[in-house]
């Protein structure tokens, strides 16, 4: 269908001025271009609107419900020409549309699918990285721990050195006693913070970025079907979306007939 020429901008400004052009606005534009191109189409609706209006309240005769059945049959065959033009119209936008989306489709399909081999390798380097720190953190936690016995029992050894002590009469062996109590109640402070260092979890490892970008991973519950013919009649009557809600929302960990487990997946942020 050919359209009449409508302006897409405001006029040109003159030299010298300083005022950027306004790009034209492409709603705008379009709405113009149909109101000119169906302005007979319109008056035409508006017509038969108000038709309806001049309808009697109520049909009492043979001849006015043959006028009304006849204004009914102009009205549809109004409503399918409207519903051709809409069709015909739309048609261009249809087309763009799936030209853009093909266009943007098929190069982001194209990089996600060569970014999947990247990101298994730079999550294969973060899992190598999180089990030497887990490694590490093991190690650390084993050398807190043995601090720790060995801080208690040097803390039982000061107390039953002060007991023994307080036994006797003399101002020395208080003296003494009092030493021993001090030393023992250091003993338990440092048995205190090694046995918090060998109870603290390790921060999980996450790779930055030159510019920003932080890589790391988050977990989330999922499962998968083992056994279909174990799997209770009230979770088959369930979509997989509300079966993930109740592991996800609702804790549960257990249903026959599914492997319920946790999953990792790798991210990666950029910059703000």
């Amino acid at each position: 269908m050919t359209h009449p020429a409508v302006p897409l901008a405001k006029p040109a400004l003159g030299i010298g001025h300083n005022r950027s052009p306004e790009p034209p606005d492409p709603v705008a534009t379009v709405k113009s271009r149909l109101s000119l191109t169906h302005r007979d189409l319109v008056a035409r609706f508006i017509d038969l609107e108000l038709g309806c209006t001049r309808v009697p309240a109520s049909i009492d005769t043979e001849e006015e419900a043959g006028l009304v059945t006849d204004f009914v049959a102009q009205c549809q065959v109004h409503l399918r020409k409207a519903e051709a033009a809409h069709k015909n119209e739309k048609a261009f936008f249809l087309q763009a549309g799936r030209a853009v989306d093909g266009f943007f489709k098929r190069r982001c399909e194209t990089l996600n699918g060569a970014l999947i081999p990247v990101m298994a390798r730079l999550k294969a380097y973060r899992d190598r990285v999180t089990e030497a720190a887990s490694a590490q953190h093991r190690a650390a936690r084993q050398a807190a721990k043995e601090e720790m016995r060995r801080a208690v029992a040097e803390a039982a050894a000061h107390r039953a050195e002060a007991e023994r002590l307080a036994r006797t009469m003399s101002a020395e062996d208080r003296r003494r006693a009092a030493e021993q109590l001090a030393l023992a109640e250091a003993a338990t402070e440092r048995a205190d913070v090694w046995a918090r260092g060998a109870a603290a979890a390790p921060e999980p490892p996450r790779i930055q970025g030159d510019y920003g970008a932080t890589a790391y991973v988050t977990r989330s519950w999922t499962f998968e079907v083992i056994n279909l013919d174990r799997v209770p009649r009230i979770y088959l009557s369930l979509d997989t979306e509300a079966v993930r809600t109740a592991i996800t929302k609702k804790g549960v960990r257990d249903i026959p007939g599914l492997r319920i487990f946790e999953s990792e997946s790798l991210r990666v942020r950029g910059a703000a």
